[in-house]
């Protein structure tokens, strides 16, 4: 079993807290974390329909200890039950009772907010980090780009081309379409594709709703969706005031770069040694990497990237107290020192700019007169050097 990151938290929060809300996409880890962390806590599975009618209509019978510890997973099927544990952990103030998980982000997170304000912390489980799934394993970056993050498809060693149709045709194209209520499947599915190719790349809605072939609106309300389903992740631009000619517009990335390569129809690690999304997908690899990060932690992740309108852009843009660190992504394997360009532009428009960062697909890491060169396994360290101020 997999230790999840995140798992230490949890006690810590138990302390203030009744209630813990765990949300993140479908399949990532959720249940099982839940379990892991609590095992004395009585389970209780809300997609089970005879367990769900009780739920909703008599919550008291479902919770019939009310002094005992629950586990209540994929609760959003049962929203009414919120008030009924609003009124139990108010008189109860029993810290850590009750665990809730769920993945339908949407009208849930809105019944949470409502309900039980104050009374709970919420986490967000996004698939494994390469840290967690791959770190003992010798597999090469192309293989583990290919294979991508979704604990069962990690734990049980399954055939990623039949996990991902499989996530695909359930989740993506049945759960989001209905949630949707999408009406021209064929136009979603090419959506979908589209995004995929898109990954690593500045978005543009108005190029992606003319290739999809609809109108904007409709793209604005399908991103929306997949980014609170956890598909896609926006990575905000900086808004530092260096510059009038920022670009705004978010980065679009796949948080799952094996989800990403089932879209775009590669269907074995080698087809990525020349596929020329190479280097986005190895982007995204280390920005989701990033992102998982901070959510392991309970941090939202105070990450950014730099664009101005004549091309200068670092990848990535971490802050910290006040200090910004840039960190520049290249996929190759071997440094040249044409790489270190936007990171000096960068630290010469920024006072008091941070340590810049060189992060590439090789494995040494080192730290030269003036960058930090990071191969791509070392991003975690990295990233908690910054956290605890050491630029040793």
């Amino acid at each position: 079993m997999i230790t999840r990151t995140i798992e230490a938290l949890l006690p810590e929060l138990c302390q203030g807290f009744p209630i813990i809300t765990i949300t993140g996409p479908r399949q990532s880890g959720k249940t099982t974390l839940a379990k892991m962390a609590f095992p004395k806590h009585k389970y209780l599975d809300l997609e089970n329909l005879i367990t769900r009618r009780i739920a909703n209509e008599d919550p008291a019978a479902l919770i019939n200890d009310p002094q005992a510890n629950y586990i209540l997973d994929e609760f959003q099927y049962a929203p009414s039950i919120l008030s009924f544990l609003k009124e139990l952990v108010d008189i109860n103030q029993i810290e850590g009772q009750f665990v809730l998980t769920g993945s339908n982000q949407f009208s849930m997170m809105r019944d949470v907010s409502q309900s039980l304000a104050g009374r709970t912390a919420v986490l967000e489980l996004l698939p494994f980090s390469s840290q967690e799934a791959y770190r003992k394993e010798e597999l090469s970056l192309n293989t583990i780009i290919y294979r991508g993050f979704y604990p069962r498809l990690v734990a049980q060693q399954m055939n990623p081309g039949v996990f991902y149709d499989s996530y695909i045709q359930t989740y993506l194209q049945r759960d989001l379409r209905q949630l949707m209520n999408v009406q021209n499947i064929e136009a979603f599915g090419r959506f979908l594709s589209l995004c995929a190719g898109r990954t690593g790349g500045i978005l543009n809605k108005v190029s992606l709703a003319n290739d999809t072939g609809v109108d904007t609106k409709t793209v604005s309300n399908w991103l929306s969706v997949l980014q609170a389903s956890y598909i896609i992740y926006l990575l905000p631009s900086w808004h530092g005031n260096v510059s009038k000619r920022l670009i705004k517009s978010p980065k679009l990335y796949f948080y799952d770069t094996g989800l990403a390569c089932r879209l775009l129809q590669i269907r074995n690690a080698d087809d990525l040694a020349s596929h020329p999304l190479r280097g986005n997908l190895f982007e995204t690899l280390i920005v989701c990497d990033a992102v998982k990060f901070y959510h392991n932690r309970g941090i939202n992740p105070p990450l950014s990237f730099f664009r101005e309108s004549n091309g200068t852009e670092v990848d990535l843009i971490v802050e910290k107290a006040g200090r910004v660190y840039p960190i520049e992504i290249k996929s190759a394997a071997l440094i040249n020192h044409s790489f270190y360009s936007n990171l000096g532009k960068f630290r010469a428009l920024v006072f008091g700019a941070g340590e810049g960062r060189l992060v590439y697909s090789g494995l040494q890491s080192w730290r030269d007169r003036t960058y930090r060169n990071v191969g791509w396994r070392d991003l975690y360290q990295e990233l908690q050097m910054i956290e605890i101020g050491d630029e040793r």
